[in-house]
Parts: structure tokens; C-alpha cells; sequence
């Protein structure tokens, strides 16, 4: 396979894609390769395994999100209106990849690589006894850069309601909206059926 040279940055975009649309598990180290025109050992020479490669790829999107956030935000030419308008809008360009087809991959990531199962009682144990919940498999290094996406979405929704709200019930409103947008991308992708996500956006804007 002939060598192409690219940049990190490239690297990270095109990566990026691929796992949105396969998947973590689901994407090889020779998928990447082959998506990017580069022997592996060329892959190696900027990461050190996939795990390194996802845990870059996801502090990207964390920062090219958290500065449209922070654009909107800070514009002194919006009202508090026009600020929601412009995220709803920013939001629906943001994640339309496979016409919304392959949801959020931050939301993706968390359900694919921290999930939990049932630890049934023994029998010694009883049927009645409480059934408890394990998690399954390592901690990944990228997951808190997941958990940092989210909250940093409810910071910034939280600051545009707080326009309009006492913190509290802007801080309430803000957690709400993050999770009828998860929904709805969800049912987008499930049903293959837009108005969810754009039903929900518009709720965010006009609350």
C-alpha cells in the first residue's frame, strides 16, 4: 500500500469518522490504515494503539464543540434568543454524519465501553436476593473525556437559560434539554426518521 502523507489533524478527522460510523470494537487498527492510505507502522509512529488513538480523537471533537459553544455563547451581537437558535442550528450541522444515521459518538462510546451487567445471586445465595450490577471490562483511558463533553454541554446551555432563569432552574433545564437531544438522536437513528432531532432542537431554542 503506497504511503500518503498527512497531517495529525487529518488523521484524527478521517479516524474519527470511521469509528462513528463502525464503531470502537468494531474498527482495526488495518481499517484505520486502509481509510487513512498508511501502513500500520506508519499508524504507530503517531499513536501507541487504538486506545491512544480514540483518546485524541475525542479531545479533538471535545474541543472543536466546546469552542462553538464557547462562540456562541460569548457573542455580544446575540440575545438570548439568537443564541439558542444559532446552537440548535450548530447542533443539527455538528452531528449530521450518514444523515444522522450513526447518533452521537461520545453517547456511542460510553454504551459500547462502559456497560454493566446483571451479577445474579448464587443459589446458595437465594432467588430472592438482590441481583447486583458489575461493570464489564477496564476502565478506558478516554471515557472521562466523555463524561467532560456532556457536562460541558450543561454548562453552556446552562449559561444561555441562566439569561432567562435563576441558575437552578436554568442548570434543571439545561440537564433536560441534553437528554431529549440524546433521545432524539437516538429515534433518529433508530427510525431513520429526522423530526425527532428536529423536533427536539426546537424545543432547546424555544424553552
Amino acid at each position: 500500500m503506497p504511503t500518503i502523507k498527512t497531517s495529525k489533524e487529518e488523521i484524527l478527522q478521517k479516524s474519527l469518522l470511521l469509528i462513528w460510523e463502525k464503531g470502537y470494537h468494531y474498527t482495526s487498527i488495518g481499517d484505520l490504515a486502509a481509510t487513512l492510505g498508511m501502513a500500520k507502522s506508519h499508524f504507530y509512529y503517531y499513536f501507541k494503539d487504538k486506545e491512544d488513538l480514540m483518546k485524541e480523537i475525542l479531545s479533538y471533537m471535545l474541543e472543536q464543540f466546546t469552542q462553538m459553544l464557547k462562540r456562541i455563547v460569548e457573542n455580544p451581537e446575540l440575545d438570548t434568543a439568537g443564541k439558542l437558535q444559532k446552537l440548535a442550528s450548530k447542533m443539527a450541522r455538528f452531528y449530521d454524519f450518514n444523515g444522522y444515521s450513526n447518533g452521537c459518538l461520545m453517547a456511542n462510546t460510553a454504551l459500547e465501553c462502559y456497560t454493566q451487567k446483571a451479577k445474579m445471586p448464587s443459589e446458595k445465595e437465594g432467588l430472592m436476593a438482590n441481583a447486583e450490577l458489575e461493570s464489564v471490562g477496564k476502565e478506558y483511558s478516554f471515557l472521562p473525556i466523555v463524561r467532560q463533553f456532556f457536562s460541558t454541554f450543561i454548562e453552556y446551555l446552562t449559561r444561555i437559560y441562566g439569561e432567562r432563569y435563576p441558575t437552578e432552574e436554568a442548570s434543571k433545564m439545561a440537564i433536560q434539554a441534553v437528554q431529549e437531544f440524546e433521545g432524539a438522536l437516538l429515534l433518529t437513528r433508530l427510525f431513520r426518521e429526522e423530526n425527532y432531532l428536529k423536533q427536539a432542537l426546537e424545543r432547546i431554542a424555544n424553552r
